[in-house]
This record gives structure tokens, C-alpha cells and sequence, in this order.
């Protein structure tokens, strides 16, 4: 398509947080952008779904800091509507169920935002059976959290935040706590997330809170991202899938789909940077060095479960976290399930969407999204397994959720493949968030979003940002944007 040739500045392959952030961004700075997904809308891996009156996301995406997020910052630079991040409020905001050693239940209810009792020590002391020794530990090292300077932090990046915690003393049911949440934060084992990212998240946590919400489903910023790129003078194509980055004279120029070619001086890809490198580009686009070193880069752990549609409302609590000493996962936990061993319990992760908006749901009705950890492999047989035993632990915990349930939808890592990423090397694709947050990827070691490649950028979890997922894509996107932006300003100049 020669007469498409220099129509736009940026192309964006990947609709998901990270690329609609940078595409939206780059329309407002007056650029031509061209945004491109495979699926039929915006928000990648927490894409909001409609089907007949209900409204929901794949799997569990509540994410954090609620207060003070890159979310925050992205709805005011576009001048989008603010209501439309609904952060949990009052002594419903969070529930965690902890199985004590003697096989009986506890449970702690109450706000996700703790800034002025981060510990909360009272309510800890009685849902984990702590002594005051113990207190005292867990004070030291909430302490530490919030008094590490920027620097002492970034020194920690060789460090596990696993170990990191132990060094402190604390028990085995605040290290159960506070590892049970870095697994769902990061999908990662907590021996190999780096102390410096674990800090950092920990200290979010307790400031700003966790499970925030989006009005409309979660997905509904992405597509907002989306139209604000089509009423800025861009163009946004869905069920359409980059199938190559075009390479002229050493350098990324444009996309080809199966039925047009796109041309810019600038093309950003959300794909994850294993699928971008290692399928979009040909042999000898970039250095065979650097492309192995992206093949061997290690995928993140999965998350699978199922949704389910209830005529009730049976839960009263927007985000639940069920677990026990033995749920969480370090390596030698997440090699064992590997083997078919499996805890008394696996870890749970409950995003009960209709009481952040009851609008995605016939009056009355409910919806809880259902996590487990898993494998990122979409051909694993264990994740099946996984499934069942999360789904019988939430019977038993919650007896009254399998009496109404008018609909209930399974997810595999399968299925997250299908709808996002590229499965290019062996047990990848599926993955809940994209590389794994480990020692050696994250921090310093993170991959640039800069490629060798010039023109071509990488956005979203896999390199640019750091914390939680989705909170991670968009400071990503925020970063890729003002790189892309530099870039045509300096070559304009020229």
C-alpha cells in the first residue's frame, strides 16, 4: 500500500494497558497513530467481555495501588472521567481466610487502605494467633518498608523478598499473609521476586490500598484509551493481527497484516517482547545474540479458574484472599506442583466485581471471578486439577455459592493465549501478566524498551515499568510515550 506510505507517526501493535496508554498519549502530543489488536476490542489480558446482561473480565484483575495510581495519573492527563476508578471503601473492602494450623478458619474483614494502622494489629493478632514478640518483628519490618530510601531499595534487586522477610523473624502465618499477596501481585515465586520490587509493592499496599475497580468493567479505561486515539485524528483496527514489523535499511518502518502493509517512522509493540522478536521480525533484524537472550528469558506463572454467575448475592466483599501456611508458592512449591503435589489448600483469589459495580449484573445478581496459580503452559494437564481443587475449596468455604450459580465459565492458560499472547517458546503464552518479575528481569536488569532495532520500542509488563501488572503497563506506556515523543520531536528537527 504505497499510498499508506509516512500516513502515520506511531503504530501501536497491542490494545492492552500498555500500548493504548502510549497510543493515546502520543494522539494527544498531535501525532498520527495507528492502534492494532488481534481481538474485538481494547484492554489485552483484562479486556472487559460482555455476553447477554452480564459484564466481566477474564479472570481476577483488581489491581493496586487503589489511591494514587499510574490510573490516576493516565484519566487526568486524558481528561477522562475520575469516577470512573472505583476504589473499595469502608470495612468491606478486603477479606482474608486463613486456615490455622489446627484446620479451623479465620478470618479478617475489613478496609484494603491501612495507612494509618498499616499492620492493622489488633484484627492481625486475632486473625493469625500472633504473640506480641511477634508483633514487635512484623513492626520492624513494616518500619523498614517505609523508611528505605529510593537507593537502599534499587540495591535490592539481587535480593529475594522471601528471605528479605525472614531476616526479620516474623511468623510463619505473616509470612504466609504477605507472600500470598506477592503471588497474586506478581504471579511469581516470592524466594525469586526481587526485594526491591517487593518493597516497593508492600509499601503501595499499605499506603494506597488494593482492588481497585473500573466503572463499566475493567477493561473500559483501555477502550476509552482507544476512542481518544480515534478522536484525535488516529486509527484503531480490531480483529487485526500483525503478522511481521517491516525492516528497511537497518531499521522498523512499519506492520503487515494478511491484507495491508502500515507504514511509520515509529512502531510500539504490546505483544511481549518474546512474541515480538522471536515471531514479528525476521532472521538477522536484530542481533542473534540479543535474540537469544530474549528466548531465554523466563515466562511468568499462570492463573486459572473459572466465573461464576450467581441469582444471589451471596458474598459481601469486593476482594477475598483465602490461604494457609502451605498455599503460597516459592520455587520449591511451584516445582512440586509440577510433580503433582499439591497444599491442604490451594491459594484463592476471589474478585467479587458486582460490589464495586452491580451495573455488570441483572439486579440482585452476582459475579465472582475465580483465580488459582497454574502454569503459563497452555498444553499443561495440571492447571485442570488446579481448577477442581480451587473450585472445591471455595464449596467449602463459601457453601451457599454452589446452590446459585445460573452460569459458570472455566479459563485455562489456554485460553489466555487464544485472547492475548503468542505462545512462541515451549510453556509460554498463558502467562498471567507476561516475563516473570524475577531476580535477573526486573530492576536494573529489566529488558529495555528500547530495542536494537531503532524505531522499534517494546511497551506494556515486560519492559518499562515496574509493580503490578496492569499499574505496571500503564507506567510503561507513560515511558514509552515520552521516548517515542523525543525521538519524532528530535527527528523533526533535523
Amino acid at each position: 500500500m504505497s499510498d499508506q506510505a509516512d500516513r502515520y507517526d506511531v503504530i501501536v501493535v497491542g490494545a492492552g494497558y500498555g500500548g493504548v496508554t502510549t497510543a493515546a498519549l502520543c494522539a494527544k502530543a498531535g501525532k498520527r497513530v495507528l492502534l492494532l489488536d488481534k481481538a474485538t476490542q481494547a484492554g489485552g489480558k483484562a479486556q472487559t467481555i460482555r455476553k447477554g446482561d452480564y459484564a466481566y473480565e477474564m479472570w481476577p484483575v483488581l489491581s493496586l495501588p487503589a489511591d494514587g495510581s499510574q490510573f490516576h495519573e493516565l484519566v487526568a492527563e486524558l481528561d477522562l472521567d475520575p469516577s470512573l476508578l472505583l476504589v473499595p471503601e469502608g470495612d468491606h473492602a478486603i477479606e482474608l481466610k486463613y486456615l490455622r494450623s489446627d484446620g479451623t478458619w479465620s478470618s479478617y474483614i475489613g478496609p484494603s487502605k491501612q495507612a494509618e494502622d498499616p499492620l492493622a494489629v489488633d484484627r492481625l493478632e486475632e486473625t493469625f494467633g500472633v504473640t506480641p514478640d511477634d508483633v514487635e518483628k512484623m513492626v520492624a519490618m513494616v518500619t523498614q518498608i517505609f523508611v528505605m530510601s529510593d537507593e537502599e531499595i534499587d540495591a535490592l534487586d539481587d535480593t529475594g523478598t522471601l528471605p528479605w522477610m525472614r531476616s526479620f523473624g516474623v511468623p510463619d502465618p505473616v509470612i504466609a499473609y504477605m507472600s500470598a499477596m506477592l503471588n497474586l501481585v506478581f504471579v511469581a515465586p516470592v524466594d525469586r521476586i526481587p526485594a526491591s520490587e517487593g518493597v516497593r509493592t508492600m509499601r503501595q499496599l499499605f499506603l494506597g490500598g488494593g482492588g481497585r475497580y473500573h466503572a463499566g468493567g475493567y477493561g473500559r479505561i483501555a477502550e476509552l484509551c482507544a476512542e481518544y486515539v480515534e478522536a484525535h485524528g488516529g486509527t484503531f483496527l480490531t480483529r487485526t493481527r500483525v503478522e511481521r514489523i517491516l525492516v528497511e535499511d537497518g531499521r522498523a518502518v512499519g506492520v503487515a497484516t494478511a491484507d495491508a502493509e502500515y507504514r511509520a517512522p515509529v512502531v510500539v509493540s504490546n505483544s511481549g517482547l518474546q512474541p515480538t522478536i522471536l515471531k514479528l521480525l525476521g532472521e538477522g533484524d536484530v542481533p542473534e545474540t540479543y535474540a537469544k537472550e530474549v528466548e531465554a528469558l523466563e515466562p511468568g506463572l499462570g492463573m486459572v479458574g473459572v466465573r461464576y454467575f450467581l441469582d444471589e448475592r451471596v458474598l459481601e466483599t469486593g476482594m477475598i484472599v483465602a490461604f494457609s501456611d502451605q498455599s503460597w508458592w516459592d520455587t520449591e512449591r511451584y516445582e512440586s506442583f509440577l510433580q503433582d503435589e499439591w497444599p491442604d489448600v490451594p491459594l484463592v483469589f476471589a474478585a467479587v466485581i458486582t460490589e464495586y459495580d452491580p451495573s455488570l449484573a441483572p439486579d440482585g445478581h452476582q459475579i465472582i471471578l475465580l483465580g488459582f496459580l497454574g502454569s503459563a503452559d497452555p498444553k499443561s494437564e495440571r492447571n485442570e486439577e488446579a481448577i477442581a481443587r480451587g473450585e472445591a475449596a471455595v464449596a467449602a468455604m463459601w457453601p451457599g455459592i454452589p446452590e446459585h450459580i445460573v452460569k459458570r465459565e472455566v479459563y485455562t492458560a489456554a485460553s489466555v493465549s487464544n485472547l492475548t499472547r503468542d505462545a512462541v517458546v515451549p510453556g509460554q503464552g498463558g502467562e498471567c501478566i507476561g516475563l516473570s518479575q524475577v531476580i535477573g528481569q526486573c530492576g536494573r536488569s529489566k529488558p529495555d524498551a528500547r530495542t536494537p532495532l531503532p524505531g522499534l520500542y517494546i511497551v506494556g509488563t515486560d519492559a518499562g515499568g515496574w509493580g503490578c501488572g496492569t499499574h505496571q503497563a500503564v507506567e510503561s506506556g507513560m515511558n514509552v510515550a515520552r521516548m517515542v515523543l523525543a525521538e519524532l520531536d528530535a527527528t523533526a528537527t533535523v
